[in-house]
């Protein structure tokens, strides 16, 4: 009987010194959060939306650690994300010895669950002391089967090579003040597992670690629109990982043609082309002058909240050939500056038409912007006649086109209405001039005049 209760008095105290064990580090972890700078206590918890949050916090001296990151039950997951944190921890450590002043490691993470098998998690680690730097872990996973995925699980090689060519366009630095566009990405970057990818609801980001690149010292990122890459990613593919986009998916496999209209907004008829967009799931761009915008704001923020683009065809439909090089910065400034009033212009390529499609060395040589033109125009200006505008387009139109009409006719407002139809029931995609080049593998350039984006085969007729 003695022995028995002296077993269950061991038995109790072990529980006992456990509990004051657990007591004790939960003491010590809040006693360490305590001396954390204010800022570093904080997580961003909307943002937690995978697996348990763990923590490594530290206080020494003037060194403070305050490290946050999911932990997601996934045994080769879960190892790479401790071994970036340990990774992290010690450079930190390793660049503040005998350093005066106050050191600190801050990292919070966000992940996003795409379905119940897959989801993705970054880490954002900002540092300062020795070094002050921000830099990015991310993780794309597989969770039934313990696996990362790789930028070749969803995309061929001429998809890696699209995706290499649209991040020129997104490229940033973690410093602001730094400007990551002029890196040129090679897909092998991608196809070599170099790069980390992170999906999200609308967007796909590839973060590029220091050196990753020749000549690179700054951690780059670039967010990329979903939409401008889900038409990459098989169907099926696609299915499985339950990505989604609310924008327009582009195929690139499918032919395509940009339609275009010049000199306005107009009340009567730019909505009727916008709405036939809309219905048929297609966009469009629209080169606007600039003393039109003031009174036709709310038709300008439509066009871009509903994915057309909107270009400038100068403030007052002026001939560009004319003018000095100061007169034509004033007219694209303008002109700007007035679509700016209406709405953003942050995610889309600037974009010039030249008025009467004239242009010189003056132009060229000024412009920082590139010069679209076009391949189809169907006189609807000179004719106004719906009918005549519609057979132009018929009889002439080829993958890759762009097609010139003007928002300010009724009888264009007819004529395409029954073109952005027959162009869907052929088939064709309907996209800005943005997207149509993009989506062709071709860089515009400022100064550079462009009519077409034919395949790659007939290339050389899309630039001149």
């Amino acid at each position: 009987m003695k022995t028995k209760t002296k077993w269950r008095l061991g038995i109790y105290l072990f529980i006992l010194a456990a509990i004051c064990v657990l007591i004790g580090q939960s003491w010590s972890r809040e006693h360490q959060r305590r001396r954390l700078p204010e800022p570093m206590r904080q997580t961003i918890e909307e943002n937690h939306r995978i697996g348990k949050m763990k923590q490594k916090i530290k206080v020494t001296g003037r060194r403070a650690i305050a490290v946050y990151y999911p932990h997601l039950g996934s045994a080769e997951i879960d190892a790479n994300i401790e071994a970036a944190v340990k990774e992290a921890i010690e450079k930190f450590e390793q660049e503040n010895q005998g350093v005066e002043g106050l050191c600190t490691l801050y990292a919070d993470y966000e992940s996003y669950e795409l379905n119940e098998r897959y989801g993705s998690v970054q880490i954002s680690f900002e540092r300062t002391g020795a070094i002050n730097m921000k830099e990015v872990r991310a993780w794309t996973f597989d969770l039934q089967q313990d696996r990362l995925i790789r930028f070749s699980d969803l995309f061929s090689e001429e998809g890696m090579k699209h995706l290499a060519f649209l991040m020129r366009s997104f490229l940033t630095t973690l410093a602001p003040e730094t400007a990551g566009s002029d890196y040129e990405v090679d897909e092998n970057v991608l196809i070599n597992d170099k790069a980390e990818l992170y999906l999200g609801e609308d967007e796909l980001r590839v973060v590029l670690p220091p050196q990753t690149l020749a000549a690179q010292s700054e951690e780059l990122i670039a967010v990329i629109p979903l939409n401008k890459v889900i038409g990459y990613v098989d169907e099926d593919t696609r299915n499985l990982l339950g990505l989604q986009t609310h924008g327009r998916i582009i195929d690139p496999t499918r032919p395509m043609v940009a339609m275009t209209y010049d000199d306005g907004p107009n009340r009567q008829v730019t909505p009727v082309i916008l709405d036939a967009l809309k219905e048929h799931n297609g966009a469009a761009t629209f080169f606007v002058l600039g003393s039109r915008v003031a009174n036709h704001k709310d038709i300008v923020a439509r066009m871009l909240e509903e994915g057309s683009e909107v270009g400038n065809h100068t403030f007052g439909h002026v001939d560009l050939t004319k003018q000095s090089s100061q007169g034509i910065l004033d007219q694209f400034g303008a002109t700007w500056d007035a679509i700016a009033e209406a709405g953003s212009l942050d995610r889309q390529e600037l974009l010039v038409r030249p008025t009467y499609g004239a242009y010189n060395d003056t132009l060229k040589k000024t412009s920082p912007y590139p010069l679209i033109l076009w391949s189809i125009d169907t006189r609807d200006w000179a004719h106004q006649n719906a009918d005549k505008s519609v057979d132009e387009v018929m009889r002439e139109v080829q993958d890759g086109d762009i097609i010139l009409m003007h928002d300010m006719y009724e009888p264009t407002a007819q004529a395409s209405v029954r073109v952005i139809e027959w162009l869907s029931e052929k088939g064709y995609q309907l996209v800005t001039v943005s997207e149509l080049f993009e989506a062709r593998g071709i860089q515009l350039e400022p100064g550079k005049t462009y009519n077409c984006a034919y395949p790659p085969a007939d290339r050389s007729a899309s630039r001149k």
